[in-house]
């Protein structure tokens, strides 16, 4: 099959850089540059590609186009055309967290460059997907959360900018502000009591000195943890590691509980929350009996109904009253990445070489 490529560019927030990337790629043969007009145009142009023989498909937009890219590529293509096909993401977005996952660069040159270089070597991986079925819907995604990151995400969106696509503002500072007036407006984070239901797995705790494992076919656990992320990547945004563990092609998709219960101590520890350090952070708490940061690697999970519970996936809010079941799809599609991600998961095949 000839590798050609197609790149469907969202313009959304920075239509600027369509003009750039159309200048950048001008003269390179054997690709297709499309600008979708709405939601329904892109989901449009991406089933024009798995109909074609084309083999790469490049999206340039933020983590909410790239969500919409994964879901039409698994609803659209079958098993047969996933196995030839493979995506890449370019930076459009202000948190940009696939992008920063993968090792994708910064600037728009360095990322063509990449991605050029990517599909003429193949340098492609197989990830996992989380699966996620609420109120009769299923729709996939990387990174799923609820709690606190949710209730910052909703105060985000209420700040709407007041022309354009009246989309949220875009940038870290709307993130910020809402998070710092809810952690500074609860004396305590405990949110409501939940149930949570977890299968195939195990409880992986990594310590500085100490890890500790155990391996279990279903563990119920009664929770009131103000934050609870899964994710099959490890970057919400921004370079915030809130998934340090995860392995894209494992088979298992990582789950966090945060047992922070008080806002003052998120300002001493947020380095480390931020850069993933939990390991450290543990180490601090265990020393004085505090909560730890609860960590698990499963296949499947359920949460019980929760009136009104509010959750993300991939940054994109939903809500439901019902029961929300979790599973990993696992290697479901193919990424194409940079060679410096590549290399790390094909260390004998690069020594035989």
């Amino acid at each position: 099959m000839e590798n050609r490529f197609n790149l469907i560019i969202n313009p959304g927030r920075y239509p600027w850089f369509s003009k750039e990337l159309k200048r950048l790629l001008r003269y390179v043969k054997g690709g297709t540059v499309s600008e979708s007009a709405s939601r329904e145009h892109f989901k449009q142009l991406i089933k024009e590609f798995v109909a074609s023989n084309d083999s790469f498909l490049l999206v340039w937009g933020g983590d909410g186009t790239a969500n919409l890219a994964l879901n039409t590529l698994m609803n659209d293509a079958d098993d047969q055309r996933r196995q030839e096909i493979a995506v890449g993401f370019l930076r459009g977005g202000s948190g940009n967290g696939i992008q920063d996952s993968y090792e994708v660069p910064k600037g728009l040159s360095n990322q063509v460059k990449t991605y050029l270089k990517s599909m003429k070597d193949k340098l492609t991986q197989r990830v996992d997907l989380l699966k996620i079925s609420y109120d009769g819907i299923e729709t996939y995604g990387q990174l799923f959360g609820t709690g606190l990151d949710a209730r910052i995400l909703q105060a985000r969106n209420q700040n709407r900018r007041t022309g354009g696509d009246k989309a949220p503002r875009p940038g870290f500072i709307p993130y910020i502000i809402p998070a710092i007036r809810i952690v500074w407006n609860n004396a305590r984070l405990l949110t409501e009591p939940q149930r949570l239901k977890m299968m195939k797995g195990r409880f992986a705790f990594r310590g500085t000195r100490t890890n500790a494992e155990f391996p279990f076919d279903q563990y119920t656990i009664d929770t009131r943890a103000p934050l609870i992320e899964l994710g099959v990547r490890p970057y919400f945004g921004w370079y915030y590691k809130i998934c340090p563990d995860v392995v894209c092609n494992d088979g298992l998709f990582d789950v966090y509980l945060f047992n922070i219960t008080s806002p003052f101590r998120i300002p001493f520890q947020l380095y480390r929350l931020w850069n993933g350090q939990y390991d450290r952070i543990n180490n601090w708490n265990a020393k004085r009996s505090l909560p730890l940061i609860e960590h698990y690697k499963i296949k499947e999970m359920e949460f019980q109904s929760q009136k009104d519970r509010v959750f993300h996936i991939d940054g994109e809010l939903k809500k439901t009253d019902g029961p929300i079941h979790i599973e990993v799809v696992s290697q479901s599609l193919q990424f194409l990445v940079p060679q410096s991600f590549h290399e790390k998961f094909h260390p004998i095949h690069n020594n035989e070489n």
